[in-house]
């Protein structure tokens, strides 16, 4: 963040505007990555406004392509689709390929996230065409994982491995280790989904290894979740509480407010079904609640639905008298 702030001093110091536009754009992608959805979009309509001003229609392209995907993790998926659909016009009309293939891909996820598999499968299978025709090797690893996210999602494992593999393959050519951690990830949820817990864990560490070598907390903070679920799944409780302490306090390091509040969300679940520590349980909700409410995340109904149950099983007064205790 430092190196981008003194850079962004540098290039409005001397009036470099498309300079200015980029930096803004890297900033926000700073403020994203950690979750803080409303920082990254000032900075990125900042950036809009720069490119839109001085008729650099790829940075604008980009830009709108940022800002959509700051609509889709709010759960905002209509909004998302219009800066997307603005965005793959301007890729269109520059003959920009490498960025109509990126954007297919993005409309592609927000179907997928809506449930609309078959329309995300034409918009992924569109991408693909792309990037394998003008040979953006990255941008076909990142395809082909996520159209495996999708035979995933319909329980389709054995099709869903098949385009992970390639991914994956992909990932090792290239020498892209931050993609080959996200991939053994993914490939280990597959594992995981199909009860074959062992062979999960054997992706999943592998997955962690590569993250905690390259340094990429993130990564490394999310399969230490994913860890967590198969060590649950396997009735191994504290060694799954385990792992979620050790994500969150990754989480919290790196300021990810979204990843903490999965973490959150997770340890409450076992405190509450496992532990039967309904203060504890009731303190981690929360504060995931709070959290997504924070970000506007449409996935804040997730902690709400368990802490009604909570209030529902215990009675209103024990619980408020619980939430007093917390905020003292």
């Amino acid at each position: 963040m430092g190196y981008y702030e003194k850079s962004l001093g540098i290039v409005q110091e001397i009036g470099d505007r498309q300079g200015e536009g980029a930096t803004l754009n890297n900033i926000s992608q700073i403020y994203k990555a950690r979750g803080d959805y409303d920082t990254a979009l000032r900075y990125l309509e900042q950036s809009l406004g720069i490119v839109q001003e001085i008729g650099d229609r790829n940075g604008e392209g980009v830009t709108l392509n940022n800002i959509s995907q700051i609509y889709k993790a709010r759960g905002d998926y209509d909004t998302a689709l219009g800066y997307l659909e603005q965005s793959l016009g301007i890729s269109q009309e520059i003959g920009d390929r490498q960025g109509e293939g990126a954007t297919l891909n993005n409309i592609g996820q927000i179907y997928q996230a809506r449930g609309d598999y078959d329309t995300a499968l034409r918009y992924l299978e569109q991408s693909l065409g792309i990037v394998q025709e003008i040979g953006d090797r990255k941008g076909e690893g990142t395809t082909l994982n996520n159209i495996g996210q999708i035979y995933h999602a319909r329980g389709d494992y054995d099709t869903a491995l098949g385009y992970l593999e390639q991914s994956l393959d992909i990932g090792q050519e290239i020498g892209d280790r931050q993609v080959e951690g996200t991939i053994l990830n993914n490939i280990g949820q597959i594992y995981q989904a199909k009860g074959d817990y062992d062979t999960a864990l054997r992706y999943l560490e592998q997955s962690l290894g590569i993250g905690q070598e390259i340094g990429d907390r993130q990564g490394e903070g999310r399969t230490l979740n994913n860890l967590a679920i198969t060590a649950h799944a396997k009735g191994d409780y504290d060694t799954a509480l385990r792992y979620l302490e050790q994500s969150l306090g990754i989480q919290q390091e790196i300021g990810h407010i979204a990843g903490m509040a999965t973490t959150l969300n997770n340890m409450g679940a076992i405190y509450l079904t496992q532990q039967n520590d309904v203060e504890s349980a009731v303190k981690a909700f929360l504060q995931s609640y709070q959290i997504l409410q924070q970000i506007s995340s449409p996935n804040s109904k997730v902690p709400e639905s368990y802490l009604s149950h909570i209030k529902e099983r215990i009675g209103a007064v024990k619980y408020q008298e619980i939430i007093s205790n917390i905020k003292q």
